[in-house]
């Protein structure tokens, strides 16, 4: 596959010198890290987080993670929470779930771009194109002057951000929700977590059947069983 049309001419249209980069499949920035052997602190990772309703791109390192309480900080709102995969899927439907660009698009052009502090490099910077297979490599300095994205610090290191935390209620608040709004709540997040779990065997059973000689990352599965306790505790809070 190649990097997809819209993004070539929008690198084109500003003269912007870039480098398309093909590489086996890879679903997280880490992944694409190593496919292109590319420091993660040099890869761009897209995150979509929804304020009040309303879309965010987050831009940070590959090597670090959103913190959600500096996060809300950063963007002043009552409501803030991941983006469900349904919500990424309708606001960026024309690329592959997972392989955003951080690239100005005429359908995206409300959604603001935030790029963390931690970010700035000085020489290339990696960003995916739009597909699983294919990124593009360019100049920071000419990416940031075509993006102009806010500055801001909401990440730290480590690539693994909490899935549920993001939309748990307070402890303090869990048991003044409405009963179905606790319900859906619950679910979304019992969902998110068990579909990180069938992605975590599905690469285990990856690993066995290559015979590889070691994980091509740490395993997440101590984040799953986190999850499910805090999902645990939160049910019997309810009770």
């Amino acid at each position: 596959m190649t990097a997809q049309n819209w993004i070539r001419q929008i690198l084109h249209k500003r003269r912007i010198p870039f480098q398309e980069v093909h590489h086996a499949e890879g679903f997280t920035s880490q992944d694409v890290a190593r496919q292109t052997h590319m420091s993660g602190r040099r890869v761009a990772k897209v995150v979509i987080a929804m304020a009040d309703g309303l879309p965010v791109e987050l831009v940070l390192p590959a090597t670090r993670h959103v913190v959600m309480d500096r996060l809300r900080k950063v963007l002043n709102a009552h409501d803030v929470r991941f983006a469900t995969e349904h919500e990424i899927e309708r606001c960026f439907a024309d690329v592959e779930p997972g392989s955003i660009p951080p690239l100005p698009h005429r359908q995206w052009h409300e959604v603001p771009v935030i790029m963390d502090e931690a970010m700035k490099v000085d020489g290339e910077l990696l960003i995916q194109a739009g597909t699983h297979t294919d990124a593009v490599r360019l100049q920071f300095d000419d990416w940031f002057k075509l993006v102009k994205p806010r500055v801001e610090q909401f990440s730290a290191e480590g690539d693994v951000t909490r899935i549920s935390s993001a939309r748990r209620a307070p402890p303090n608040e869990a048991n003044s929700l409405p009963q179905e709004t606790w319900l859906l709540q619950f679910l979304t997040d019992l969902l998110a977590v068990l579909h990180l779990q069938a992605k975590e065997i599905e690469r285990l059973s990856a690993h066995v059947e290559q015979h590889t000689d070691r994980l091509l990352e740490e395993s997440k599965m101590p984040l799953v069983v986190s999850e499910l306790s805090a999902l645990h505790a939160d049910v019997k809070d309810r009770q």
